[in-house]
C-alpha cells in the first residue's frame, strides 16, 4: 500500500521542495491501482503534496470543463472539473480559490491562491494567460500517471508563444455565472488547431525532447510521474517549434475528414471495474443529486466530440401516458429504537429506505412497523432493495437477520426527512445523451442506432451500472475508431428506467423516425453467459446481426424472446408506436439480484470487456451496413476494373462473385448477402465497397423501421 509518507518521499525525490508552486495534471488511477492501492484514498495525494509545499508553498490544479465550448453556461460554484478525482477534491477544498474561466479555469490552496483567483483573462493561452503568471511564479509542472498528448496544456501556451501556423484564434461565447451567482455575458479567444489542414496533435515526440533535458521522473505505483519547470519546458518548447514549425515534433497530418473525427485524450480509464467503482455509492434514484453526479461522471469520461449532454424535464408535466416524476431528496433516514438504539441508517446504505419513501416521524407499535419492512428470504444476510415511485409509500430494507434479531414488544421511532421537490430549478427531472458519428460526420440518411442503459439503482454495480460502463466503453471506442463514412450515427442514452426513455422520447419524436435500431444494455459484470435478447419483430435484420456476431465468437451464450430474458426500456423503443427493433444484452440471472451482494466483489472486468466487445461488434455491423444497388448491366468485366480475385488467393469469394453481383438490386443489405453465400461480413462489405468506389454501385441506406404513431 502506498502510504502518505512514501509519496511524500516520491515527491521530495523528484526534486519539490517547500514553498514551490506546482501544477498537477493527473491520473489517480495509475497510483490508485497499485497492490494495496492508496492508504486513505485520492485525499491523502492531495495531503502528501501540500505537506511537501508547506505553508509557503502553493498546489494548483486545471478544473478546466469543456462544456462551455458546446453551449452550456458554466459556473465558477458549481462547474466541476472533468481533469480527475484529484482535481475535483482541490476544487471543492474550502481552502481553495478559483479562477474565473469559463474553459480552462484553475483552482490554488496557498501562498498564490489569491492571485490566481484574481486573474482575469478573455485568452485561454496567450500573453494575457494565466499560465504567463504561472512563468512568473516559477511553477512546477508535475504530471502523474500520464502520458504528454494526455496532459501539459502549458504546451499549447508555448505553441501561441512560438507562433506556430497550425492553429489559428478562434473566439467562443457563453454565458458564466460569477461567485455572487450572477450571470456574465463572456467570449474567449482559444488558438485552435487547422482542421481543415488534417492536424492532429502529437505531444509524445517533444516530451522525448523534454524529457531528454528538462524532466526528473521517478515511478510511483503503476505510473510515471514527471516533474519539471515550466521556464525550462518554455525554454526548450518554443525553441524547438520555431526550429522544427512542419508535422514531426507536436502534430501529424491526416485528411481534414480523419482529423474532424479526431478525439483529443480521453479522460483515462484503468478498469471498467474502478469506474464503476465510482458510480455504485452514489444514491441513485430516478431523480435525486446521486442520479446527477452520476450523470456527470458518465459526462467525465466520453469523448468531447460525442457532445454529451444533460436534459432537465419539468416533473409533473406530460410524457405520453406517464407524467415527469418528482425529484426526490433525502436529508436523513433511520430507525431506532424508542430507546434511541439505531437500526437502520440511510446514510450507512441508501438500500435501507425504500426509494421515494413519504417523510415519516413517529414512534410507532411493532404492528404497525413490520408490514413496512422488507428482507431477502433467500439471501437473509443481504439487504434488499425496494422502491415505491408511484404507488407511495414507505417502507425500511433490513437483512433477514436483523429482522428476525428485533424485538417484538417495543416501540420503534420512524424518521424519514425527505422531500418531493417540483421545481426544475431545484434540479428537476434528468437524463443524458451523447452521439458518437461516423468518419466524416453523420449521414442523416443513414439514421441512427439508439444504445440504452439505465442509472437508477442505487449502490448496486451489476443492476444497473455494469451496464452503462460498458456503454462508455463502447462509445470511447466507437469514437477511437469512427465507423466507415456513411454508416449510422451511434446515441447513448442514459437515465432512468422505463420512465426516464419514456421521458426522453416524448421531448423528441422528431429523432425517431431516425432510429434503426436499438440495444438495451445492463447486468454485464457477473460470472454467467451472455444472453441476447431477441427483437419484438424476433428475425430482424438487427437480430440477425446479433447472432451472427455472437456465433462468430465462438463462445457459450444464450438467447431468449423479447422481453422473455429481462424486460426494461426495449419494452419503449421497440413498444407501441415506436417499435425500433431493440435488442437486449445482459447476463441475468444472478443471485444477487436487487440486495446489497450485487456490489464490486461480483464484477469481473473481463466480463465488462466481453460484453463490450459484442455490443461493439453488432454495433459496426449492423451501422454499416447499406443495400448495394447496380449501375451496370450484364457481368462486370473484374479484370478492366481491377476486381479479379484469384481462385488460389480466395476460393470462396471467387466462386461466390458472380451470386453476389445478382444480388446487387437495392433489396439486400451486404451483411444479407454476406450472411446468404456463407461469407463474412467484412471481408464482403470490403469487397463490395471496391465497386461502388469505381462507380459500379450506389449505396442505398437500409429503409426505415419506425412505426409513424
Amino acid at each position: 500500500m502506498i502510504t502518505k509518507l512514501t509519496l511524500m518521499e516520491e515527491f521530495r525525490a523528484l526534486g519539490i521542495t517547500a514553498g514551490d508552486s506546482i501544477f498537477v495534471h493527473s491520473a489517480y488511477s495509475s497510483l490508485g491501482r497499485a497492490p494495496g492501492g492508496v492508504d486513505g484514498g485520492p485525499q491523502t495525494v492531495i495531503d502528501a503534496i501540500l505537506d511537501v509545499l508547506g505553508p509557503d508553498g502553493t498546489l494548483i490544479m486545471p478544473t478546466f470543463n469543456y462544456d462551455f465550448l458546446r453551449g452550456s453556461p458554466w459556473d465558477i460554484r458549481t462547474t466541476p472539473s472533468q481533469m480527475g478525482v484529484l482535481t475535483e477534491l482541490v476544487r471543492t477544498d474550502p481552502r481553495a480559490r478559483r479562477m474565473f474561466h469559463a474553459i480552462y479555469s484553475m483552482a490554488a490552496i496557498g501562498k498564490h491562491a489569491g492571485e490566481l483567483a484574481g486573474h482575469v483573462s478573455s485568452d485561454c493561452f496567450g500573453e494575457t494567460s494565466i499560465f504567463t503568471r504561472l512563468r512568473e511564479w516559477d511553477t512546477k509542472i508535475l504530471i502523474i500517471g500520464l502520458a504528454y498528448s494526455k496532459s501539459i496544456t502549458f504546451l499549447h501556451h508555448c505553441e501561441q508563444m512560438a507562433g506556430v501556423d497550425y492553429r489559428f484564434l478562434k473566439e467562443f461565447k457563453g454565458t458564466a455565472f460569477d461567485a455572487q451567482g450572477k450571470p456574465n455575458d463572456v467570449a474567449y479567444t482559444m488558438f485552435v488547431r487547422d482542421v481543415e489542414r488534417g492536424v492532429v496533435l502529437d505531444f509524445e515526440p517533444i516530451g522525448a525532447l523534454l524529457d531528454s533535458q528538462v524532466v526528473n521522473m521517478r515511478r510511483i505505483g503503476l505510473g510515471d510521474v514527471r516533474l519539471m519547470k515550466m521556464t525550462d519546458v518554455f525554454r526548450v518548447a518554443v525553441k524547438a517549434m520555431q526550429a522544427h514549425p512542419g508535422p514531426g515534433l507536436t502534430y501529424i497530418l491526416e485528411t481534414p475528414e480523419r482529423a474532424r473525427d479526431w478525439i483529443p485524450p480521453m479522460k483515462p480509464i484503468s478498469s471498467l471495474k474502478d469506474l464503476l467503482a465510482q458510480i455504485v455509492p452514489l444514491h441513485r434514484t430516478l431523480a435525486s443529486e446521486g442520479m446527477d453526479t452520476a450523470l456527470e461522471l458518465i459526462g467525465a469520461y466520453l469523448p468531447e466530440t460525442a457532445n454529451y449532454r444533460i436534459e432537465t424535464y419539468t416533473p409533473l408535466t406530460p410524457a405520453w401516458t406517464w407524467y415527469v416524476p418528482e425529484r426526490y431528496q433525502v436529508h436523513e433516514a433511520y430507525l431506532e429504537t424508542e430507546a434511541g438504539q439505531r437500526v437502520v441508517d440511510f446514510k450507512d446504505n441508501p438500500l435501507h429506505l425504500v426509494s421515494y419513501s413519504l417523510a415519516m416521524d413517529a414512534v410507532i407499535p411493532w404492528s404497525e412497523l413490520e408490514p413496512h419492512l422488507y428482507f431477502n428470504e433467500k439471501r437473509p444476510h443481504a439487504i434488499p432493495w425496494k422502491f415505491k415511485y408511484y404507488d407511495r409509500g414507505w417502507g425500511f430494507c433490513l437483512s433477514k437477520n436483523l429482522f428476525d434479531s428485533l424485538p417484538r414488544d417495543k416501540k420503534y421511532h420512524v424518521v424519514i426527512r425527505s422531500e418531493f421537490l417540483t421545481d426544475p430549478a431545484q434540479g428537476g427531472f434528468k437524463v443524458a445523451d451523447a452521439v458518437v458519428h461516423p468518419r466524416g460526420g453523420a449521414a442523416a440518411a443513414a439514421g441512427e442506432m439508439f444504445i440504452m442503459s439505465h442509472v437508477c439503482h442505487p449502490n448496486q454495480a451489476n443492476d444497473d451500472a455494469a451496464g452503462v460502463v460498458t456503454a462508455i466503453e463502447v462509445a470511447r471506442r466507437l469514437a477511437a475508431n469512427p465507423l466507415p463514412a456513411g454508416s449510422m450515427s451511434v446515441r447513448f442514452w442514459f437515465g432512468a428506467e422505463t420512465v426516464g426513455t419514456i421521458a426522453y422520447l416524448a421531448h423528441h419524436e422528431d429523432l425517431i423516425p431516425g432510429f434503426h435500431g436499438g440495444i438495451f444494455i445492463e447486468m454485464t459484470g457477473n460470472d454467467n453467459s451472455i444472453a441476447l435478447q431477441h427483437t419484438r419483430q424476433h428475425d430482424s435484420a438487427l437480430d440477425k446481426v446479433g447472432q451472427y456476431v455472437l456465433k462468430q465468437r465462438g463462445k457459450e451464450f444464450r438467447e431468449g424472446t423479447f422481453a422473455d430474458v429481462i424486460a426494461n426500456d426495449e419494452r419503449v423503443l421497440n413498444g407501441p408506436g415506436i417499435n425500433v427493433p431493440c435488442l437486449s444484452i445482459s447476463r441475468y440471472p444472478y443471485p444477487e439480484y436487487h440486495t446489497s451482494d450485487d456490489n464490486l466483489e461480483i464484477m469481473h472486468e473481463d466480463k465488462l470487456q466481453e460484453a463490450a466487445d459484442v455490443i461493439e461488434q453488432i454495433i459496426r455491423v449492423y451501422a454499416s451496413d447499406y443495400l448495394p444497388m447496380r449501375k451496370f448491366r450484364g457481368p462486370v468485366f473484374l479484370s478492366g476494373h481491377g476486381l479479379f480475385v484469384d481462385w488460389q488467393v480466395n476460393w470462396k469469394l471467387n466462386r461466390s462473385i458472380e451470386k453476389m453481383m445478382m444480388r446487387f438490386e437495392g433489396k439486400q443489405s451486404v451483411f444479407e448477402i454476406a450472411d446468404e453465400l456463407g461469407l463474412d461480413y467484412w471481408e464482403t462489405r470490403e469487397y463490395i465497397e471496391k465497386f461502388r468506389v469505381r462507380g459500379l454501385v450506389d449505396a442505398l441506406p437500409l429503409p426505415e423501421v419506425a412505426e409513424k404513431s
